[in-house]
């Protein structure tokens, strides 16, 4: 009968066990949740600033932009203006901005 009883608190043991690494697994699995969650939530409001920023930057340099093509038209012209050379930068930088690459998703 020993052996019996013996067999049976193992048996007891190894279902505990298995109970309660199902649960740290399920606990483990919802915080990955919660993190990828966050990190989600933190990029999309990073995209968002940039995005803002961009805009408002663009907007300057542009009005900037046109102030010096005015100065340097009055000064004798330019043979491209300076507003058309921005754009193709700001349009580069804002490829840069928008690129994907860096997101581990």
């Amino acid at each position: 009968m020993t052996v019996a009883d013996a067999m049976n608190r193992v048996l007891e043991v190894e279902q505990r066990a298995a109970v309660a690494l199902a649960a740290a697994e399920a606990d483990a699995e919802s915080r990955l949740r919660e993190a990828r969650d966050q990190r989600r939530r933190i990029l999309d409001r990073a995209r968002d600033r940039a995005s803002r920023v961009h805009v408002k930057a663009q907007a300057r340099l542009a009005d900037q932009l046109s102030q010096l093509d005015a100065r340097a038209q009055a000064a004798g012209g330019l043979l491209e203006p300076l507003e058309s050379i921005a754009q193709r930068a700001i349009d580069r930088l804002a490829a840069r901005l928008v690129c994907d690459d860096h997101d581990g998703s």
